[in-house]
């Protein structure tokens, strides 16, 4: 299988504060290497899409989001009775 980036490490440091730096260095220049701070889980996951892959199957198209969690849609009014 060929490689779709030209990366041959990545590395995700821990933080005490709960951030991550991910860094992905590039094979043979490394001027060309990609470092930054992800904040969460889904920002390290948003790097090695961005740099090393495609998303598997469905994992790019909005998932449902079950009412009343974050990021739902708030319930519609009721009219006044």
């Amino acid at each position: 299988m060929k490689k779709a980036h030209s990366f041959s490490h990545t590395h995700i440091e821990h933080h005490q504060d709960g951030s991550h730096t991910v860094h992905h260095q590039h094979e043979t220049d490394s001027k060309k290497d990609v470092k930054h701070a992800v904040p969460d889980l889904d920002g390290a996951h948003d790097s090695l899409e961005a740099n090393l892959g495609q998303p598997n199957a469905g994992e790019a198209q909005p998932q449902p989001v079950a009412p009343g969690a974050p990021g739902a849609a708030p319930a519609p009014a009721m009219g006044a009775m």
